[in-house]
């Protein structure tokens, strides 16, 4: 089937979706969530396992997104660098960073 949007952006700027920290790792619960909700949905509408992909560029969210998602052994969830490659049908990217300062470092935005 031809789908001719190739790319969705979920805004959760109208949710509290807010980033919060393990020790200096940063993680983003309801992103994660969210994520998990999409996973599920993809799978019960047909696609494998192995044809949808998840990517974080912060390693806590990766480790977060395994354990929600670890009935599905055969979704990847990786980074950006280990990403490269890979084809697949579906990709999600979790984004993680979301703060009231509008910050994607510690640096304030400009």
């Amino acid at each position: 089937m031809h789908h001719s949007c190739k790319a969705v952006f979920v805004d959760t700027d109208a949710i509290p979706a807010e980033e919060s920290r393990v020790g200096d790792l940063v993680q983003n619960v309801t992103e994660a969530n969210l994520v998990q909700q999409l996973t599920e949905c993809l799978l019960h509408s047909g696609i494998q396992e192995d044809q949808i992909g998840v990517i974080s560029l912060y390693r806590q969210q990766i480790k977060l997104l395994s354990h929600l998602l670890q009935d599905h052994p055969n979704i990847e969830i990786l980074t950006a660098d280990r990403s490269q490659g890979r084809d697949k049908d579906c990709i999600i990217i979790s984004m993680v960073r979301s703060n009231e300062s509008g910050s994607v470092s510690d640096l304030p935005l400009l």
